[in-house]
């Protein structure tokens, strides 16, 4: 039997930007001294009935469950930490404290009385929690009443690296699900700014879908928009250190770590008011509420993008100057903290912090 271990993360894993969190998440445990080990969810042939909600989260929670029950036989933990509050749902905790790492609670992300189970699910699992550990602030207030002790640990944001000196006359957008990333929404406000001299890039998405969900959806795509596909992520942070501005159409964010990173590397952040619990919202109306759409359309997000390149080049700095200033809370340091502070004490004491 292996050496029982601290602290056993269960990666439900279901996107990249889970799978990469959870990695760092363990990065900064082994950092502060404990023992980890991790657990990832197969879904096998079961996979196949993943099609519609609330049938995906059942079918993601129940093998959840399965991977749960084998790792505490291996690691015999002192505490869980739960990624995602569907694998959360139907967890099995051999009363181990426990804390659930979220981006979006299913209340909020999962709305409408067909998902009344999930929300009822949901709520058990979160009321039982040692803590509740949500990605945002944004996050953290739409949490179910009743819910445990909650810190907000964000994936880290950091500046990838020295931005350029003489930013070009381009924009940035990421769009890797066109419809809830709003590709229709960011191609229409750029033919609607029509922006001298200026360029949108677009990740995430290669050409020819691009075009073909463009076409279905009867948006205009003006020439001086590149699809540049998917790429590398330090190509797409290469290009933020060099644009003006980044391009925000999304109608769903359940984070938003795409405009946090372009914050980070100094371009200006141009979005409209997307819903769920987009934690770069709050900062870039603290920023600059000009350049926030008042409308989740392209008709909004236009007179957005033509702000970000028309701000006197002294606003432009002071922008930067108090964007750095707000993602202090994001940088690696100010995470790890939190997690040696408020986190770990709690799950190797049992005894959670005040509600």
């Amino acid at each position: 039997m292996s050496e029982r271990v601290d602290v056993l993360l269960l990666s439900l894993g279901t996107t990249l930007g889970w799978r990469m969190a959870d990695t760092i998440f363990l990065e900064q445990l082994g950092r502060a001294g404990v023992s980890t080990a991790a657990v990832s969810v197969r879904f096998g042939a079961a996979g196949r009935l993943r099609r519609a909600y609330p049938v995906n989260d059942l079918v993601e929670a129940s093998a959840a469950r399965r991977a749960l029950h084998s790792a505490l036989r291996s690691h015999r933990p002192r505490s869980l930490v739960i990624s995602t509050t569907t694998a959360a749902m139907l967890a099995q905790t051999a009363s181990l404290p426990y804390a659930v790492r979220l981006d979006a609670p299913a209340v909020l992300n999962r709305p409408g009385v067909h998902n009344a189970a999930l929300h009822a699910l949901e709520r058990r699992a979160l009321a039982r929690a040692t803590l509740v550990l949500p990605w945002s602030r944004a996050a953290l207030a739409a949490l179910p009443a009743g819910s445990a002790p909650a810190v907000v640990v964000p994936p880290s944001v950091v500046r990838s690296g020295e931005p350029a000196w003489k930013r070009e006359r381009l924009a940035v957008a990421y769009t890797p699900d066109v419809k809830a990333k709003g590709l229709d929404i960011v191609c229409a406000a750029w033919a609607a700014a029509d922006i001298e001299n200026a360029r949108l890039q677009v990740f995430g998405v290669e050409h020819e879908a691009a075009l073909a969900y463009l076409e279905r959806t009867g948006t205009p795509v003006a020439p001086s928009i590149e699809f540049a596909g998917w790429r590398p992520a330090a190509e797409f942070r290469a290009a933020l250190r060099h644009a003006r501005a980044y391009a925000g159409g999304a109608r769903w964010e359940d984070f938003g770590q795409a405009p946090l990173e372009a914050l980070a590397d100094g371009a200006l952040l141009a979005t409209v008011p997307s819903g769920g619990p987009f934690e770069a919202l709050g900062l870039a109306r603290e920023l600059n509420t000009g350049l926030v759409g008042s409308t989740l359309d392209g008709a909004g997000l236009a007179p957005a993008l033509r702000a970000a390149f028309e701000l006197p080049e002294r606003e432009t700095r002071a922008y930067r100057e108090r964007a750095e200033g707000l993602l202090e809370r994001f940088a690696p340091e100010a995470v790890q903290r939190v997690v040696e502070q408020e986190v770990l004490p709690a799950l190797l004491s049992g005894a959670a912090p005040p509600r």
